[in-house]
Order: structure tokens, then C-alpha cells, then sequence
């Protein structure tokens, strides 16, 4: 598994490198992001995972206006459409 670099802002970085898990470090935690390649509308799309423990934490497609991401909560399932991804930072809590 590969560290993966924060872009110079601070956001998430996202690897393209296919079923390659890479750990980055966001809002105090490490979360394991991996590329899955095209899903079925032909959008790139990643899966995050808690790094220290097998815990979904959400689902990650880039749109055409922005990203799609699917967050699991302690509430349930949060969706956020359209975003950027320094929203995308801010929801995991960075």
C-alpha cells in the first residue's frame, strides 16, 4: 500500500492507479482510498475506507458538474452531489 500525497491545498488527492489502496491522512484519521475504475455511467469512482479498521466511510464518483459522495453516518447515509473536493475534504472532517 502506497502513501498518498495531499494536493498543495490541503484537499483529498485521488490516485487513478486501478484496485491500488492508498492511505491519506484527513481530519485526523487515516483513510484508505482506492480507485475502482468506471461504474456503470462511466464515472471514475473510488471507495474510502477507516485505515485502522475494516469501516466503509463512503463512496466517491466524479461527475460531470462535480463529485457524487455517498457518506456513511452514524444517522445513516448522507449524499452530497455536485460538490468540490475541498467539500469533499470537509465532510471527512479536514
Amino acid at each position: 500500500m502506497s502513501k498518498l500525497q495531499q494536493s498543495g491545498n490541503g484537499d483529498v488527492a485521488l490516485s487513478r492507479e486501478t484496485l491500488a489502496p492508498s492511505v491519506q491522512r484527513i481530519g485526523g484519521r487515516d483513510i484508505e482510498i482506492t480507485f475502482l475504475g468506471r461504474n456503470a455511467a462511466g464515472q471514475p469512482t473510488w471507495i474510502m475506507w477507516n485505515a485502522a479498521e475494516p469501516y466503509l466511510i463512503g463512496m466517491l464518483c466524479q461527475g460531470k458538474m462535480g463529485y457524487h459522495f455517498e457518506q456513511r453516518t452514524s444517522s445513516g447515509v448522507l449524499v452530497h452531489e455536485n460538490i468540490s473536493l475541498s467539500r469533499v475534504h470537509r465532510a471527512l472532517g479536514g
